[in-house]
């Protein structure tokens, strides 16, 4: 069987070839897109969402404790993370072919999540009623540096103005 070529084909069977070859591209091109890997995990959690939280807890448990010690009266604290943390997830398999692992529960499709690392916090903002004296200043950023794992020069305690 001998190919013809577009040229040596009438006109109305030179359209009707060259709608097949359109329509074969598009299918080849269809296929080879649809074979791509995903690049972005199926239900992986956000960590932005869990670490603010992390990072609004943290302060609310520093201002009860900070509050607790003699002099400092009502506290404020304003914590800076210098990341949004971090979060681990099972991956099946290796290299770019990788895929996460979803477990399906009652609550919906969830990544199989291995570690969870909160964010570092960067510096801490501290203003109490009683940051007027230099020793509850001094005791406030202490007890701020030890708790948080931070510098003392990362903590700064001011005064709370009179209302």
């Amino acid at each position: 069987m001998k190919l013809l070529k577009l040229k040596e084909l009438p006109e109305g069977d030179k359209k009707r070839s060259f709608g097949i070859y359109i329509i074969l591209l598009l299918g080849v091109a269809l296929l080879a897109f649809g074979s791509l890997p995903d690049k972005k995990p199926e239900a992986a959690p956000e960590p932005s969402q869990k670490n603010s939280g992390y990072t609004e807890q943290l302060e609310a448990r520093l201002e009860a404790a900070l509050s607790e010690i003699d002099g400092a009266g009502r506290v404020e604290v304003m914590l800076v993370a210098e990341n949004g943390g971090s979060i681990a997830v099972q991956q099946d398999g290796s290299g770019e072919s990788s895929k996460t692992v979803v477990l399906s529960g009652p609550s919906g499709s969830e990544a199989l999540v291995l570690a969870e690392n909160a964010p570092s916090v960067r510096g801490a903002l501290i203003i109490a009623e009683g940051g007027g004296s230099d020793r509850v200043r001094a005791e406030l950023a202490e007890a701020a540096s030890t708790a948080l794992g931070i510098g003392a020069h990362r903590v700064k305690v001011y005064k709370m103005r009179q209302m």
